[in-house]
């Protein structure tokens, strides 16, 4: 099941105001999932991770996202793997930012 919730834009101000939590979310360029990734809790949360890739600290690849969706999770490696294969079996690879399964 892909991620649940709603879609936001991936601005400074929808990053800055996303939960201080852990969980999953997914990147997009316009309708394209281009990155699925995770944040473990503690002190990498889904809002510090938006952070990150808003900055620019993930790459190029995932800075240019348009919109973002977001989960929490209390096992964030988990859903982020069924996230995955579920992309990857239905699209035949993986998301164009991510490398390789976790």
């Amino acid at each position: 099941m892909p991620i649940q919730g709603d879609l936001y834009t991936f601005s400074k101000k929808n990053v800055d105001n996303a939960p201080d939590k852990a969980g999953v979310y997914a990147l997009y360029q316009s309708d394209t999932t281009t990155y699925i990734g995770r944040a473990q809790g503690g002190s990498t949360t889904i809002r510090s991770r938006l952070q990150d890739h808003y900055a620019g600290r993930g790459g190029n690849c995932t800075k240019s996202a348009t919109d973002y969706r977001r989960e929490t999770s209390s096992n964030a490696a988990s859903r982020e793997k069924e996230l995955l294969i579920e992309y990857k079996n239905k699209h035949g690879k993986l998301p164009k930012c991510n490398d390789v399964m976790p």
